[in-house]
């Protein structure tokens, strides 16, 4: 029978940030390995969306998937349980007429989503959205991990199990005792076009404004808001303590910027870098590249530091600079004292010295950056998505 993968995403994906990027390279990884691949997810009307045209450039693709865009009236950010419901029901309605095309025919439909919500109804109706000539095999992609029913039955009711790290799987295997499931570890793979990025720090650095070549640059890319601003706070003490490095934080809209700027005016901390949301997400790999360290200090505030795989890290070790972050059991599969520094959680004064002391050891620094990206190498997405594939094909 033909095989097709049909990726169920809840984001927007003409506005790209971290989920969007990686529920869109992780449907390419499929396609990647000759596997016809359709990804479905919600159309928001924003005035400063990407075009669908570009979409494929801006996220960096190399295989062909196909998208498909639920009609919305939504024009801000997909949040709260009512949105989700509606996207839930769009989806299983667009996912029915899908199925009905004479394309879809003979075929083994491998339905994954990272979204319990969005899967649920499928677990359940699975036999029925699918004719005499199809079969339908379920993965749910759990990028967290909760105990409550919504979820447990996510986790009893997939035909697979994925997850990012081994602690959320660890912790689901703990609350299904009695019903061990196989859950295939994915973590948070990067593409093979990011390992073989032909620019040099030297180029990138040269695209930064405000930077002189003397300077030691520390960089963030990630998430700069207002409500969760611990981790942002943490990193500027950093910058206080450190005023001969330039520190970059890329990310946030037009009023966290402000509002940030108007923090380091008030602390008088002055080698701070914000370019504020990168529309383009192609162009996050020139700030990595420049830096001569990687920050992903990130805290309990907003995160679940025992299951959180940031999806920077990857793109981090790709680059061969220098990490360091806090050593929590969600980076445990990816993270040891060869490849990156570890600083104290949630303490400003383990951070700056972190920071000094890889700015101290060159050589040190340079060693553990390069284990990194040796150790990054096999964590493609094409890589991954095959070996799941070859399992979701034995539970077929």
């Amino acid at each position: 029978m033909k095989q097709i993968v049909i990726y169920l995403s809840p984001y927007d994906l003409l506005r790209p940030r971290t989920n969007q990027v990686s529920d869109v390279r992780f449907a390419e990884g499929f396609s990647q390995n000759g596997i016809e691949t359709h990804i479905i997810a919600p159309f928001v009307f924003r005035d400063d969306n990407i075009s669908k045209q570009d979409l494929p450039a801006i996220y960096g693709l190399e295989a062909d998937i196909k998208v498909h865009y639920l009609k919305t009236n939504y024009t801000s950010d997909i949040n709260g349980y009512k949105s989700i419901i509606k996207i839930t029901y769009l989806a299983l309605k667009y996912l029915k007429e899908l199925l009905k095309k004479s394309e879809f025919q003979n075929s083994t439909i491998f339905i994954v989503s990272r979204s319990a919500v969005i899967l649920q109804p499928i677990l359940f109706l699975k036999n029925s959205i699918a004719n005499k000539t199809q079969k339908v095999i379920t993965a749910y992609w759990a990028h967290d991990f909760k105990n409550n029913l919504l979820y447990k039955l996510a986790y009893l009711k997939s035909d697979h199990l994925l997850a990012p790290n081994s602690a959320i799987a660890d912790d689901i295997q703990a609350l299904l005792k009695s019903s061990k499931r196989n859950i295939s570890i994915t973590l948070n793979p990067v593409t093979k076009k990011q390992l073989v990025s032909p620019i040099t720090k030297s180029e990138a650095r040269n695209k930064i404004n405000g930077l002189n070549k003397e300077q030691k640059l520390i960089v963030y890319t990630g998430k700069l808001g207002i409500d969760y601003d611990l981790e942002i706070k943490h990193i500027l003490d950093a910058a206080k303590a450190i005023p001969t490095s330039k520190f970059l934080l890329t990310g946030g809209k037009p009023e966290a910027i402000q509002f940030w700027k108007n923090y380091c005016n008030e602390l008088q901390i002055e080698n701070v870098i914000f370019t504020g949301y990168v529309h383009d997400y192609s162009q996050i790999i020139f700030y990595q590249k420049a830096a001569d360290i990687l920050l992903s200090y990130y805290t309990k505030q907003g995160h679940n530091t025992r299951h959180n795989l940031p999806n920077k890290l990857c793109e981090y070790m790709v680059t061969g600079n220098p990490i360091i972050t806090p050593n929590y059991p969600a980076t445990r599969d990816l993270l040891n004292t060869n490849n990156c520094f570890f600083a104290e959680p949630e303490d400003s004064a383990s951070l700056i010295k972190t920071i000094k002391e890889v700015l101290e050891n060159e050589e040190k620094a340079k060693l553990i950056g390069q284990q990194a990206l040796k150790d990054v190498q096999g964590i493609t997405f094409e890589n991954v998505t095959n070996r799941i594939f070859n399992t979701l094909k034995l539970n077929s």
